[in-house]
């Protein structure tokens, strides 16, 4: 069971007061419901661009909001570990050997300051434990790793087998997820910004997997280069096949 907040605000930290050169008890509070279109977050180096867009994915989860994040340079991975209890045998196996030798230090040494350090700095926020238990048990996170098996591998070809749903009461659904594979399929082999309506390439992987679903049938990649070659239809719509995309170029494709 997800436990989120009752609060609809974005708790973003306190709000720093200039004359006093302090930060003040009044909260920073963000109404999600601003958050409909896009946005941006400037500023230099070091100024806490990743440290706010962390703050309000936490927040977000939080909030039982999903969230899906793309992140080339793998900051944000963080954001799934939890301590609760802060101890120094959580942090002890993130810890950087090589760090805590710079610093002349063992690492269980340096896992003991990062939990201190952690547990210090959440105290000066007014939270603790609970509220990083509340964190873990707010949302399912999750994270997919394009090419890689270090996280959840994501698998193109998965794509290709027949769903479930009978085609008949789901053709417009399942015709739209057709048309997402086949244009990821394409964008794979460097064809991008092609028009599934015009594209003979789209036209074609498009119709010989909705072949396969409407027999049931699912196809692996091998099949559907196979397939490619030698198509199990004679005509696309009222063009016989070779007219409409030539064996030899159909050929060129397979490869």
């Amino acid at each position: 069971m997800k436990m989120t907040l009752q609060n609809s605000n974005y708790f973003l930290g306190r709000i720093f007061d200039p004359k006093a050169d302090a930060l003040s008890n009044d909260p920073l509070l963000l109404d999600p419901s601003n958050l409909t279109t896009h946005a941006v977050v400037t500023g230099m180096t070091g100024s806490g661009k990743t440290g706010l867009c962390i703050g309000m994915l936490e927040e977000a989860a939080l909030h039982g909001t999903p969230a899906i994040i793309i992140d080339p340079k793998g900051d944000l991975t963080n954001l799934l570990l939890h301590f609760p209890s802060l101890l120094p045998s959580d942090f002890e196996p993130w810890i950087d050997p090589e760090l805590a030798r710079q610093q002349g230090e063992s690492v269980p040494q340096l896992a003991q300051e990062t939990a201190d350090k952690w547990r210090k700095g959440l105290a000066d926020w007014g939270m603790g434990p609970e509220q990083i238990q509340l964190l873990a048990d707010s949302a399912e996170f999750q994270i997919y790793t394009p090419g890689s098996t270090a996280g959840t591998p994501v698998n193109i070809v998965s794509s290709f087998a027949a769903p479930e749903l009978p085609w008949e009461e789901n053709s417009e659904v399942l015709r739209e997820r057709i048309n997402s594979t086949v244009t990821a399929l394409l964008g794979l082999i460097g064809m991008t910004d092609i028009d599934p309506l015009r594209s003979r390439e789209h036209i074609l992987l498009s119709n010989l997997i909705e072949t396969a679903w409407i027999k049931g049938q699912s196809l692996s990649l091998t099949d559907l280069i196979l397939q490619v070659q030698n198509p199990p239809m004679p005509n696309l719509g009222a063009f016989p096949m070779d007219s409409f995309y030539p064996e030899k170029d159909r050929f060129s494709l397979a490869l």
